[in-house]
């Protein structure tokens, strides 16, 4: 169903991409729209337990695309990126997952992941402040999960 990376010299074990997309600081997620353009889009994400997991507006055509159709990819880049002067590339680590996205159903789950989500993104946050956050904005927002299909790494030391 999926096709292997041709350059295997490249090709990096499940755990590494697995890595990539846990400490990626955004990841691109590529879709399709109702009148059957492609999508793409960075958005800031968790990787936690097998999934990919992002919030959305519950609005607008990001949201729309979504319900609309399971089938998505999402691909991650490393921070350690580099030019390779004289080899006319760039050193990096990237990571792609192909799957099918599902919005998180109930309030609690939906709490939880964003919790997981803004630890990520703040570190700093005191429990009271992210609280605080997600309840503000909860009734605007919502968790999607990708369930990984397939997932492939890829990188240039």
């Amino acid at each position: 169903m999926f096709t292997e990376l041709r350059r295997t010299d490249k090709s990096k074990p499940t755990g590494d991409a697995e890595q990539i997309l846990a400490q990626a600081p955004w990841g691109t997620l590529a879709l399709t729209l109702e009148n059957g353009y492609p999508y793409c889009l960075p958005v800031s994400h968790i990787y936690h337990e097998g999934s990919v997991y992002f919030h959305s507006a519950v609005a607008g055509q990001k949201y729309t695309a979504l319900l609309g159709g399971p089938k998505v990819c999402f691909s991650a880049v490393g921070e350690q990126t580099h030019l390779l002067p004289g080899k006319f590339t760039v050193a990096y680590a990237s990571a792609v997952a192909f799957g099918r996205v599902s919005l998180v159903e109930g309030k609690a789950e939906a709490i939880r992941l964003l919790e997981l989500i803004t630890a990520k993104y703040d570190p700093t946050a005191t429990s009271e402040s992210t609280t605080a956050y997600i309840r503000a904005h909860l009734e605007r927002c919502c968790v999607f999960k990708i369930t990984v299909e397939h997932l492939t790494g890829k990188g240039i030391a």
